[in-house]
């Protein structure tokens, strides 16, 4: 075994047994301040909006470690499946287990035994069905290739040892057009006594790196797009937190403890607690990446020829190109979407893809930007019609309607009473609380505003128990 493997190891073994100490201490946290605080105060000041929290088990909330919210940015849709990394006690898998909803499904990987444990205990304890807990390291993820929509991480990278590793298992596990949304430590030119102590590897410090190194590092694992949405910048007194907090866990003592301090004089303004985003790209046939984009008026021709492929009528395109997207690759369009917006609710219509770049996950990640910029607009619901894509609409989380009840926006809307005046009705809601989805089965042959064949899907939406809210 090599000295860098070793070192590896050590750093791995010192992060799993201050955690598992951790799950049993009041909250002191990765990145605390040396101190005892009350119970659940870093998950409060984390990002956290109280209503997130409500009903979630509490012994999750009390015993978060995180110096973020990964999920406050994220588009996470009804039937997604979502791989939390470092989940610890389960806070933002049960988060995640109410977004995806009964259709979709939540997997906690840590390495602590003692986190696990206690992970599947708060599941048991509100029945919470979609959430399941693995242990596993992250540099060799337990899940399959190409089978998640979701990586989500709170300060839990910036432990690693070998980053590298994890940013590739990320790409391997991701579906294509799968997102990755974390929330980490960065940190410009850490000072050489800080990144040899082991303890303030467990305080998430030693293990930092630079920003623009940390998006380097994931774009060259094949994750495209790797950006900061956000970030906090530590000022004195919080690095100062994190080494106090180094200091008392690792019981140091004299010169090291000195050095410590001394250290935290230069670093002030260099260290933050990031919110990266990325995604496995999308690739087309030809090797081309696939990218989606807002829709401009010299798209008008090529939206309309291909819904007339997909046998979707082009009706009243041009009037709502501002809602509309498009996917584009190797400078042809391959796939597009739009919206009709009538206030809080907006008529979802014109999903199609090329047959070419059919079940290459383009269909969900046009609905994904969709439900994002309705929402961006102001739309409360969004409604749909379709013959040929029920089950599709059903694994997104949308709900069979009464065409009766429908606003009357929708019912006037040249779709709704012209070429899609038999069509099954559905809706999802954008906002608030989001209804089970009920089964749907497949149609009969023809068109439909909502989309043409976008996807291969299952023939029956399953049925899940509801998670817990």
């Amino acid at each position: 075994m090599s000295d860098e493997v070793r070192e590896d190891e050590a750093i791995k073994a010192a992060v799993r047994e201050r955690y598992a100490r951790a799950i049993g201490e009041p909250d002191r946290g990765c990145c605390g301040d040396g101190g005892v605080q009350p119970r659940g105060t870093l998950a409060r000041t984390a990002g956290y909006e109280p209503t997130e929290l409500q009903g979630v088990p509490a012994g999750a909330v009390e015993s978060s470690f995180g110096c973020g919210n990964p999920l406050a940015l994220a588009e996470v849709l009804p039937g997604d499946v979502v791989l939390d990394l470092g989940s610890g006690a389960g806070l933002d898998c049960f988060l995640a287990a109410s977004r995806v909803g009964p259709t979709g499904r939540v997997i906690g990987l840590d390495m602590t035994p003692e986190m696990i444990e206690r992970a599947r205990a708060h599941a048991r304890e509100v029945g919470v069905t979609n959430v399941e807990f693995r242990q596993g390291e992250m540099e060799r993820m337990p899940v399959d290739a190409a089978t998640v929509d979701w990586v989500i991480s709170n300060c839990v990278i910036c432990l690693s040892p070998d980053k590298d590793a994890v940013f590739r298992e990320m790409a391997r596990v991701l579906k294509p057009g799968g997102q990755v949304s974390v929330a980490d430590i960065v940190a410009e030119a850490l000072p050489e006594v800080l990144r040899r102590n082991p303890a303030l590897w467990s305080a998430c410090v030693g293990g930092a790196i630079p920003e623009d190194q940390y998006l380097a590092r994931m774009a060259a694992a094949g994750l495209a797009d790797a950006r900061v949405e956000a970030r906090l910048v530590y000022d004195r007194a919080q690095i100062a937190a994190f080494v106090e907090a180094a200091i008392t866990r690792g019981d140091l003592q004299g010169d090291d403890a000195r050095a410590l301090r001394e250290a935290v004089a230069g670093f002030v303004g260099r260290m933050a607690s990031a919110r990266v985003r990325a995604e496995r790209p999308i690739v087309g046939p030809g090797g081309e990446r696939v990218q989606v984009r807002a829709a401009v008026p010299g798209d008008l021709d090529a939206i309309e020829r291909l819904l007339r492929e997909a046998d979707l009528p082009p009706d009243d395109t041009a009037a709502h190109l501002r809602n509309f997207l498009v996917a584009e690759a190797g400078g042809a369009l391959v796939g597009c979407a739009g919206f009709e917006a009538y206030g809080p609710d907006a008529l979802f219509r014109s999903l199609a893809v090329a047959p070419a770049c059919r079940g290459r996950g383009l269909a969900k990640a046009l609905m994904r930007r969709l439900t994002t910029q309705g929402r961006a607009v102001g739309v409360d619901r969004a409604w749909g019609l379709t013959f040929t894509i029920p089950e599709l609409l059903g694994r997104w989380g949308f709900m069979a309607a009464d065409r009766a009840a429908a606003p009357a926006a929708i019912r006037q809307t040249g779709q709704f009473a012209g070429c899609c005046a038999s069509a099954p009705l559905f809706v999802l809601a954008l906002r608030g609380d989001r209804p089970a989805p009920v089964e749907a089965r497949a149609g009969t042959a023809g068109g439909g505003c909502c989309g043409g064949d976008a996807e291969a899907a299952p023939a029956v939406v399953r049925r899940l128990a509801p998670p817990h809210r």
